[in-house]
């Protein structure tokens, strides 16, 4: 009998793209950077020198010194935890609070599902990022209140996406079947169709990763984020555009810090997609 043929009946691997794999590197020199950077590079971020105040990029200061003589490679560096912490907790936050109650209205009575829908649509209609600026003006402006506004102002866009993944996983075929068996809504939601959502939900959380930390560099930009003299990316921006034209470093770092750091969330995030869609995976 002729030998079976190789690789019957295995799943098929998913191959990494050129541009995933590229992604995925810079994704993690960014993180590496952040985790040991301020280790690697001792300088103190907040130690203001004047006697070296604005100086040029030099073997002691690759990146040169701010109008307060602090080395600006250690700020880029120590701000990368705040910039990049920030928007994780404003990724997590929004996330599970979207998918909560975009569960809950999916899963829920009609009129549960009328009236958050009702409410989603209403709060869609103001943008975020207004309302983020206005609730953080009331607040006062500060790192945790701003990271508090982005997270309850962002979450309704979460959970009207999350909504429609629910509502598709709810009309399939095993959801029916294990309903038809006495499957109760709780178990349905837990036990059958989270498996199936956790997936997409993953996907959607990682592309909007970037907008969260260009959105949060833009309002701590506007000073109501962290406050001086803890270094953040978008702040660092802001207290360097005074000396744009004759010290133009200052403003590029931190502002092609944030742009890699988009760039390799993007990537990443298209990478993760392909690779938890089955439709994407290659055929033999």
């Amino acid at each position: 009998m002729p030998p079976p043929a190789r690789g019957l009946g295995r799943r098929p691997r998913h191959r990494l793209s050129a541009s995933g794999a590229i992604g995925l590197t810079l994704l993690a020199l960014v993180s590496l950077a952040t985790l040991a950077g301020p280790a690697v590079w001792p300088l103190d971020p907040l130690e203001q020198v004047i006697e070296v105040r604005l100086q040029n990029p030099s073997m002691l200061h690759p990146l040169g010194t701010d109008q307060f003589g602090r080395d600006i490679l250690a700020r880029v560096l120590a701000g990368a935890r705040w910039s990049l912490a920030g928007a994780l907790v404003v990724c997590t936050g929004t996330s599970l609070l979207g998918f909560g109650i975009g569960a809950l209205a999916a899963s829920g009575t009609r009129m549960t599902d009328t009236l958050l829908g009702r409410t989603i649509d209403a709060l869609m209609a103001v943008p975020s990022l207004v309302t983020a600026l206005a609730a953080v003006t009331v607040l006062g402006p500060s790192f945790p209140s701003l990271l508090g506004a982005m997270v309850f102002t962002s979450w309704p866009w979460y959970a009207r996406t999350y909504r429609g993944i629910v509502l598709k996983e709810r009309a399939a075929g095993y959801v029916e079947g294990a309903r038809a068996l006495g499957a109760g809504q709780s178990r349905l939601l837990l036990r059958h169709m989270l498996p199936n959502v956790v997936g997409p939900a993953i996907v959607i959380a990682t592309a909007n990763f970037g907008s969260i930390i260009l959105n949060l560099a833009a309002l701590s930009f506007l000073g109501l984020g962290m406050q001086p003299p803890t270094p953040e990316w978008g702040m660092m921006i802001n207290e360097a555009r005074l000396f744009f034209q004759r010290l133009p470093w200052q403003m590029v770092a931190p502002g092609l810090c944030i742009a890699l750091t988009v760039l390799a969330v993007n990537l990443s995030g298209d990478a993760l997609r392909d690779a938890l869609d089955p439709r994407s995976q290659p055929r033999d």
